[in-house]
C-alpha cells in the first residue's frame, strides 16, 4: 500500500467517530466553539468520500464503496468538478508563472480522472472531452504560449460544462457534489499541510482548485435551482468562502495557518442541509 492511500485511509479513521469543528475561526490559529459547532456522524463522512471511487490508482476518490456515476448525479458531478478543480489550479500556476508545477497538474486529470468515464459518457449520452482535455495539456506541456492555452482551456471548460448537464440536475444533487469535493479537498489538505507545514504542494494546490470550483458551481445554478433551496445555498456560500483563508497563496513559502478540520466540518455541514 502507498504512503498517500495509507495516510488517506488513516485521516477518515481519526475522524470517524466525529469531528467536532468551527467556521467562526478559520484561518485565525484559535480553536473556539461558536454556535454552528456540531458533531459529524461517521457514516455520512465515510460513505459520501468512498463514494467517488472509481477503481484502483492513487488518484481523488479512494474507497471500498463505489458509486454508479452513471446513475449517482451527485457524484458523477463530483467527479467532474475534480477534474475541474485540477485543472483551475493548472491554469492559474501557469498564468503565475509556475510552468512546471502546471505541467503536473494538467496531465493529472486525464490520468487518475478521466479513464472509467468513456462508458460513463456513453451510458449519459454526451460525449465527454478527452481530446479537449488533450489539446490543452499538449499546449502547456509543449509550452505552445499564453495564446494557445488559454484557447484550449476556454474549450476544455464548454466540453466539460456540455457534458455536466447541470441544468438537469437539482440543487440538491449539486450541494451533495459539493460536499463531496470539499471532503475530497479536505483528504489532500491533511496530507499537504501539517500543524501548519506545507509538507506536499502538489495536494495543498489540489484543494484549492477543489474548492474554488465548489464556489464556483454555485454561482453556475440556474435561477430555479437556486430557488429551490435558497437558504442552504446561501449557508454553503457562507462556508465555503470562510475556507478560503486556508490558502494564502497557490505557492506558498513558509508556514501557512489552516486546518483540514475546516473542510472537513464544512463538507459535513453541507451535506446535512442537502439532505435535510
Amino acid at each position: 500500500m502507498s504512503t498517500k492511500r495509507f495516510e488517506k485511509r488513516k485521516v477518515w479513521t481519526s475522524v470517524g467517530s466525529a469531528l467536532l469543528v468551527t467556521t467562526a475561526t478559520v484561518g485565525t490559529g484559535v480553536t473556539q466553539a461558536d454556535d454552528h459547532a456540531f458533531v459529524a456522524p461517521a457514516s455520512s463522512l465515510v460513505v459520501s468520500y468512498a463514494a467517488l471511487g472509481e477503481g484502483e490508482g492513487e488518484g481523488e476518490g479512494e474507497g471500498a464503496t463505489q458509486a454508479d456515476l452513471s446513475t449517482d448525479n451527485a457524484a458523477y458531478l463530483a467527479r467532474l468538478g475534480l477534474m475541474r478543480g485540477h485543472l483551475w489550479v493548472g491554469i492559474k500556476l501557469y498564468r503565475e508563472g509556475h510552468l512546471e508545477m502546471a505541467k503536473t497538474h494538467m496531465k493529472h486529470p486525464k490520468d487518475e480522472l478521466y479513464a472509467g468515464l468513456e462508458p460513463v459518457f456513453k451510458a449519459r449520452g454526451v460525449n465527454g472531452f478527452a481530446n479537449e482535455l488533450t489539446i490543452l495539456a499538449d499546449a502547456v506541456n509543449s509550452e505552445k504560449g499564453d495564446e494557445a492555452v488559454e484557447e484550449a482551456y476556454s474549450k476544455l471548460l464548454e466540453a466539460i460544462t456540455r457534458s455536466e448537464g447541470m441544468s438537469e440536475m437539482s440543487a440538491k444533487e449539486a450541494l451533495v457534489s459539493i460536499s463531496q469535493m470539499i471532503r475530497t479537498a479536505a483528504d489532500e489538505y491533511a496530507i499537504g499541510v501539517k500543524k501548519g507545514e506545507v509538507v506536499n504542494v502538489h495536494e495543498y494546490q489540489d484543494a484549492y482548485g477543489f474548492t474554488e470550483i465548489a464556489i464556483e458551481r454555485l454561482e453556475r445554478l440556474s435561477d430555479a435551482q437556486k430557488q429551490e433551496a435558497a437558504g442552504d445555498i446561501a449557508l454553503t456560500k457562507s462556508l465555503l468562502l470562510e475556507l478560503r483563508t486556508l490558502w494564502p497563496t497557490v505557492n506558498p513559502k513558509g508556514d501557512v495557518e489552516g486546518d483540514a478540520s475546516h473542510l472537513y466540518g464544512a463538507a459535513a455541514r453541507i451535506e446535512l442541509a442537502a439532505m435535510n
